[in-house]
């Protein structure tokens, strides 16, 4: 498989527990990896990312097998329904003190303009497709070293955009996808309540393009830093 090294050595590496998830956002039904099955169950897209990561679970979902429309809707797999879309469920929900606040940060939530079919999801060392972005459940301190090795080779300083909803949707996947950087996110109240993201983990978000380099330089600093 294309990516097992690169799974494996992350997982090793790190110390992580469970798998990177590597996650496709497909156009149509041809773009769904030969084999791949339609998942068994309807659940939201950060059950998704959990079941790859701790169950090995392989498969797509479209839009019948997506719980959380606002997931959904962001990454382009149904149009996003208007209480989403004007804030309203974010304010009544409690979430903001004003509506206005409400449709200031749904309006700046990362979403992609295209429309998709499924999204797709597999561990990372099991992936038969190339992914988008992978997305990496982790504790802070293995955040802290995923974004080290990001910045090994050129230095500068890493950005975190999140506002605390649609986290491993928006901030995760369509925000990585889009800008083609990586970006770290706290999750969010349902990817905690319904996904069982822990206490101590985060969610760091990479494409596809930067993890061999990441990679490379967690090998160096296992070396030097054992």
């Amino acid at each position: 498989m294309k990516y097992e090294s690169l799974g494996k050595e992350l997982i090793g590496l790190l110390g992580l527990k469970g798998s990177p998830v590597a996650v496709k956002l497909a156009k149509t039904p041809a773009d769904i990896p030969q084999g791949y099955q339609k998942m068994s169950e309807k659940h939201r897209h950060c059950q998704f990312v959990q079941d790859a990561r701790l169950k090995g679970t392989i498969g797509y979902a479209t839009k019948a097998e997506h719980l959380c429309r606002g997931g959904a809707a962001v990454m382009g797999i149904e149009p996003s329904p208007e209480l989403l879309a004007d804030g309203t469920t974010y304010q009544k929900l409690g979430n903001f003190k004003t509506v206005e606040g409400a449709i200031d940060t749904v309006s700046a939530i990362p979403k992609t303009g295209e429309q998709f079919y499924a999204s797709v999801y597999a561990p990372l060392e099991k992936a038969e497709f190339e992914p988008d972005v992978v997305v990496i459940v982790a504790t802070p301190r293995q955040v802290l070293r995923l974004s080290q090795a990001y910045l090994y080779a050129t230095g500068g300083r890493f950005a975190a955009d999140y506002s605390g909803i649609q986290s491993l949707c928006a901030d995760a996947v369509v925000a990585v996808r889009e800008r083609g950087v990586p970006n770290v996110t706290l999750g969010c109240n349902g990817s905690r309540k319904y996904s069982g993201i822990a206490e101590d983990e985060v969610i760091f978000g990479v494409p596809i393009k930067d993890l061999e380099k990441i990679v490379e330089a967690l090998k160096t600093f296992k070396e030097k830093w054992g």
